[in-house]
């Protein structure tokens, strides 16, 4: 079907669809979206900020001038001034952390990650999670070698090759490529994985054959590959084209474990009590004890790049905690509600950041319509103590951003077939 929050110019635009397009314009260079109230948007909540203007990457980078100025370049805009904080959601104690519920069952933990344990999960990211047997979003598409990330911090210059027998570009054939016609972007909200069953979904698994190379692509090197590269895939692996899980191996891919470590101990400090319903019936006093993630994806961003309105609904059980964190510049994050006809809440959302969902949480649409240029933290410059890894990291996130979510696909107790 057509979404009709995008199905052309005479059909009205949902709510949520309304302020992803509002943040999302780049139709200026000379102006950046207002994160202030608008017709389009609801003020962007802003928890994360140094306390110091001054040390703001997102206010150096002007985000927060008048969106009405008529300058020639961006780099000319005034900064503009903070707001002060004002209708701040309720905060909880998270251990030594303060959270701050921002939705049913969603809790926000700014700055959870001090500067260096970012620079820890950032290299991990780049040069540990995306090494063999971990699917790459590119690994449908090239004989990629076991050190990708090696060739890309050594600048390696050699050419990988696709896995299509004869891939052939416009480029390469001489043809000119042919226009694209808009036909509106095509949504499928598919059954959640809980309401589908197991059974069925490895009845699906059974049948599913891989996705083809496409056709069209041309050998690259490591370091445009690593620029295109838009996904890894940790422990089960999440099969996109189909919108589940694969569960024909016996076990999954072992997820990493300092990452288990790092999200287990969010669940742990987080008083669930105060971030879901009184009426809540989601097991959630079990989750200090019983929470182990066992999948996982590794989202890089572009800073051009977006994430559209979707919903994570493939887990068997559909409540347990999604934890997400953030590195690299800030983004604007939407979090709605269970329906798109809702104005979602823009969140500025910085690195170190830990955003959980869970509970009916977990059903509402969510998405980063923004990468913001111009906001990446100091401690992500070079420095001549970085190591090669550490070194080529930073030189990738200098132009992106990279989350990590991690989720526990089975129930505890659940039996396998």
């Amino acid at each position: 079907m057509v979404d009709a929050s995008d199905a052309g110019p005479s059909t009205s635009y949902t709510a949520f669809r309304k302020t992803e397009k509002h943040f999302k314009n780049r139709s200026s260079q000379s102006r950046l979206p207002t994160l202030y109230a608008c017709e389009a948007s609801r003020a962007a909540l802003d928890v994360s900020r140094p306390d110091r203007q001054e040390d703001d990457p997102v206010w150096q980078a002007s985000w927060w001038g008048a969106e009405q100025q008529n300058v020639r370049r961006r780099f000319q805009r005034d900064k503009g001034k903070r707001p002060e904080l004002s209708e701040v959601p309720r905060e909880v104690r998270c251990g030594s952390k303060t959270g701050y519920v921002v939705s049913e069952g969603c809790i926000l933990l700014p700055g959870y990650l001090d500067n260096e344990a970012q620079l820890d999960l950032l290299e991990a990211a780049l040069s540990q999670y995306t090494l063999p047997p971990n699917p790459l979003s590119i690994s449908t598409h090239y004989d990629l070698p076991p050190n990708l990330f090696e060739m890309y911090a050594n600048e390696s210059k050699e050419l990988i090759p696709t896995l299509a027998p004869c891939a052939e570009t416009p480029e390469s054939t001489g043809k000119e490529k042919p226009a694209e016609r808009w036909i509106g972007r095509k949504t499928v909200d598919t059954p959640a994985g809980h309401v589908v069953g197991y059974e069925e979904i490895l009845s699906k698994n059974r049948q599913w054959t891989a996705d083809p190379p496409s056709e069209k692509l041309g050998s690259k090197t490591a370091g445009e590959l690593m620029k295109e590269m838009r996904w890894a895939n940790l422990g089960w692996v999440y099969q996109w084209s189909v919108k589940s899980y694969d569960f024909r191996p016996d076990s999954p891919i072992t997820f990493p474990p300092n990452l288990s470590t790092l999200c287990v101990e969010v669940v742990k400090s987080v008083p669930w009590d105060h971030v879901l319903s009184a009426d809540s019936n989601v097991g959630h006093k079990a989750w200090v004890n019983d929470y182990v993630p066992d999948t996982g994806i590794v989202n890089f961003y572009q800073t051009n790049d977006t994430l559209m309105a979707h919903v994570d609904r493939a887990e068997l059980d559909p409540s347990r905690p999604l934890v997400s964190v953030s590195l690299g510049h800030a983004c604007v994050f939407l979090l709605g509600t269970s329906s798109r006809d809702d104005q979602p809440l823009p969140i500025i959302l910085r690195s170190g950041d830990v955003l959980v969902m869970s509970g009916t949480g977990r059903q509402n649409y969510h998405g980063v319509p923004r990468i913001m240029e111009g906001t990446l933290p100091s401690h992500f410059e070079p420095s001549e103590k970085d190591s090669v890894a550490l070194s080529a990291a930073k030189r990738w996130i200098h132009g992106g951003r990279i989350n990590i979510n991690a989720r526990q696909v089975f129930p505890p107790g659940f039996k396998r077939v």
